[in-house]
């Protein structure tokens, strides 16, 4: 009797002496031409990935690593080399750059109050608030060279808008000041009309649609957890005056390691790049009607940057600020939005 599914005979009885059958729950006969074998493919032991070593060398200067926390960049705490913990195993990564750290504390400061205060909205915001805690660091992260297609559709009225979205204070308030004239003529125009004077004008709505090519050098901090560390309204380093690290160049400041691979850093940048194109487009109409992005990421780099990062408190309430070093500009923070008093 055969099998009517794999072709098999059934009911073979072993003879006595015979060599040992194939497991129990395995066909007692080989299966016919074009079926696999179920005996062999039970014995074929599945592959597992080597785990991660929980204790590494530095290839560049033979000081032991420990990675066990996970770290998916491991600064050797002698020499400085970075090395990337993967699937792959243990390598050094060399594209490892630096920025010197240019201001101290004072400098620091300073460029935050005044980021603090800037704005016609907001008065001695720096004086009235209280500093918390100061730190510098040398903080990993990857640049991630990004290009970026998007096609947007809206429409333009007045064009104040296009001011008003704009990146500088210039531009906001030309946008602003332009803005309140409009809003005067048109308010002069309807008690004109009321009066029977003139017929009040409507505004000319013009729709547009058009293409944005942009290029960025996102950074994406490399230490999971770190978000307040994480610039997100375009900023991007000097990195063209990048240096290959040293750690000797830290002058004692602590540098960490981080635990985000370049591969998912490439899709942070994604994300961001969306919210960067979405911006220029808003400086194109005064209302954005969609917008269509494709970005394209490349092989980054790692750069160690020195940040300052301060903590205040402004009746209350707990904010911060981030300072590129080398640069001695702000990166981010949090500020009121209104504060005349």
């Amino acid at each position: 009797m055969f099998c009517n599914f794999c072709g098999a005979r059934q009911g073979v009885v072993q003879a006595p002496g015979a060599a040992s059958g194939p497991a129990p729950g395995m066909p007692q006969t080989a299966p016919p031409p074009g079926y696999p074998d179920p005996s062999t493919q039970a014995s074929t032991a599945a592959a597992i990935p080597p785990a991660v070593p929980q204790s590494v060398k530095c290839n560049s200067c033979g000081a032991p690593l420990n990675p066990a926390q996970g770290l998916a960049v491991v600064v050797c705490e002698y020499c400085g080399a970075v090395t990337t913990m993967g699937a792959a195993g243990a390598q050094i990564f060399q594209k490892h750059f630096m920025l010197d750290n240019k201001i101290a504390q004072d400098a620091a400061l300073n460029a935050g109050g005044q980021w603090l205060n800037k704005g016609i909205l907001r008065r001695k915001v720096a004086e009235r608030s209280e500093l918390g805690t100061v730190t510098l660091k040398y903080v990993p992260y990857w640049i991630i060279p990004t290009s970026v297609v998007a096609d947007f559709q809206g429409t333009r009225g007045t064009g104040a808008g296009m001011a008003v979205h704009g990146s500088t204070g210039g531009e906001k308030a030309a946008g602003a000041a332009v803005f309140a004239l409009n809003v005067l003529a048109a308010a002069s125009r309807a008690q004109q009309a009321q009066r029977g004077r003139v017929t009040a004008a409507q505004p000319q709505v013009v729709r547009v649609r058009d293409r944005i090519q942009l290029s960025f050098n996102i950074p994406i901090v490399a230490v999971r957890g770190y978000t307040k560390f994480q610039p997100d309204d375009g900023f991007q380093f000097n990195i063209q005056n990048k240096a290959p690290f040293d750690k000797r160049k830290a002058g004692g400041i602590e540098v960490m390691s981080g635990d985000i691979s370049e591969a998912e850093a490439k899709q942070q940048a994604a994300a961001l790049s969306h919210k960067f194109a979405e911006k220029e487009a808003k400086k194109r109409v005064d209302t954005l009607e969609s917008i269509q992005v494709y970005p394209t990421t490349y092989d980054g780099e790692l750069l160690h940057a020195p940040v300052w990062f301060m903590e205040y408190q402004h009746k209350g309430k707990a904010m911060y600020i981030l300072i590129d070093g080398h640069a001695g500009s702000v990166m981010d923070g949090e500020r009121p939005a209104f504060a005349l008093w």
